[in-house]
């Protein structure tokens, strides 16, 4: 066969120019022979290397899998891979950055990671769960979700509710801190350091910084966790502590993540769909490789309440 007769048929370009023959004869060659295009090659050809980069700042957390698994479906639906970049919060974004942008990769999605300030000209990005002037970006609602967890408690009764909060202060963190303070603010109630306490995204951490907020000398009734394993923390603290979940202090997380379900007793929490996130930042991202002006978008939460919160106890 020709060289282009080759090319039109592995290129997905033969309809009405190759005969059904001998299409069927190209392809039955390429798999005999573990024929594979050259995707760099083709990438400097068409200047459209069909990948994109996502960068987590902790691939181990299974909010950014599930969303990396979404951006990925949507990714390969649309004939594109997703390389990811896990950058550590403690290790600068450049050096792995620079070598994902010496491979092909079309454009990049940061989720929750500010965007480099030097970007090359042209750079196509499109950021989760920040809002960054003049960058596309998509994003849970947040502060709506943090409201319904309060606004729960808040109707149980609850006025002394403490947060378990992230370390790293990212900005949908920080709107969660903000709609702490509000809401004790609306019941009048002074968000004190003691009803505080921070934490990174780990069981045995989370737990000593509950331990914190359950041993004050006036410990609060419900705490909401910025996180549904920073809520496991809570449990494991007040396990320690023979308290009880929600009789001695109701818990609230976020995420809603599978394990969610399986703790005893089951998790309040704010549903996010994490799958949903990845393809809908994709879905931007491919929107601005086409060319087309994005705006921001806010993906809906809603709180699922289980048995982790109910009526504080008298005292």
């Amino acid at each position: 066969m020709s060289q282009s007769t080759v090319s039109l048929v592995l290129s997905g370009k033969s309809a009405g120019r190759i005969s059904a023959r001998t299409e069927q004869a190209v392809r039955e060659a390429a798999e005999e022979l573990g024929y594979r295009p050259n995707m760099a090659a083709r990438a400097l050809r068409t200047g459209a290397a069909r990948s994109v980069g996502l960068v987590v700042p902790d691939v181990t957390h299974p909010f950014f899998g599930l969303t990396m698994r979404g951006a990925q479906e949507a990714a390969w639906s649309a004939g594109y891979a997703v390389a990811l970049v896990d950058v550590p919060l403690d290790r600068p974004l450049e050096a792995p950055l620079e070598a994902l942008r010496a491979g092909p990769a079309d454009g990049f999605i940061y989720f929750s990671v500010a965007p480099p300030e030097h970007r090359p000209g042209g750079e196509r990005i499109v950021v989760i769960e920040a809002e960054p002037e003049g960058v596309p970006w998509v994003s849970l609602d947040t502060a709506g979700g943090t409201d319904a967890a309060f606004a729960h408690l808040i109707e149980l009764g609850h006025r002394r509710i403490g947060q378990l909060g992230s370390r790293v202060q990212y900005p949908t963190f920080q709107i969660r801190k903000e709609r702490w303070r509000a809401a004790l603010a609306s019941v009048g109630v002074e968000a004190a350091e003691s009803l505080w306490a921070g934490a990174g995204f780990d069981f045995d951490d989370a737990a000593r910084a509950a331990g914190e907020l359950l041993d004050s000398a006036d410990p609060p009734t419900a705490i909401v966790c910025d996180d549904d394993i920073l809520a496991g923390g809570v449990y494991l603290a007040a396990r320690a502590r023979g308290l009880r979940i929600p009789e001695d202090v109701s818990v609230v997380g976020f995420d809603d993540l599978p394990f969610a379900r399986v703790l005893s007793p089951p998790l309040t929490t704010v549903g996010a769909d994490a799958p949903g996130l990845g393809a809908a930042a994709f879905e931007a991202l491919a929107a601005v490789m086409a060319g087309e002006e994005v705006a921001g978008r806010t993906l809906p939460v809603e709180l699922v309440v289980r048995e982790s919160t109910a009526p504080p106890r008298a005292r």
